[in-house]
């Protein structure tokens, strides 16, 4: 029989060896350097890519693209914030009513209205942009710029798709 003397020296052992486990841990987790993430070039750098290499813009159409693309973000982005904006007094209005499907529905429409908006700007944003082209680039414009637009937005859903996916597996 192990007596108390000898039990507690092995007691002793095990926790200043899960003590230095702990700190090698702690420590292994804060000096870890992250590797920087390659960034992805933002929605108008790609399209400006595209449509030099892809469409062959001359730097004229390039400049007047440039122009087009931050007159139409920083209408998106005041039309974005308006509708942020608007959230906080659409929920008043349904608490005020009780949340009643009238309320709500009537709400919903206004915000599908807002959607509309926002999608027709786009549309006419590349509209805009289409009429940068030359007769000669218009078929490949017409041909190949959905791809490019849909392109970005795909890659990003696959990414979230797959770490779904691996959630779900360690489950």
């Amino acid at each position: 029989m192990i007596n108390k003397q000898n039990r507690s020296k092995v007691f002793l052992t095990i926790i200043g060896i899960l003590l230095l486990a702990n700190i090698a841990l702690v420590s292994f987790l804060l000096l870890k350097k992250e590797e920087p993430k390659p960034e992805r070039p933002d929605r108008k750098t790609v399209i400006a890519n595209f449509l030099k290499n892809e469409i062959g813009f001359d730097v004229a159409q390039l400049q007047q693209y440039d122009t087009l693309s931050e007159r139409h973000k920083g209408n998106m982005k005041k039309m974005m914030d308006s509708l942020r904006a608007t959230k906080e007094q659409q929920f008043k209005e349904m608490a005020a009513t009780g949340f009643s499907d009238s309320a709500m529905n009537i709400i919903a429409e206004r915000s599908a209205t807002g959607q509309k908006i926002m999608e027709l700007r786009s549309f006419n944003h590349i509209k805009k942009i289409r009429m940068l082209c030359t007769p000669a680039q218009l078929p490949k414009f017409d041909s190949t710029f959905g791809k490019v637009l849909s392109k970005r937005g795909n890659d990003g859903r696959k990414k979230e798709e797959g770490k779904v996916k691996e959630k779900r597996s360690e489950k």
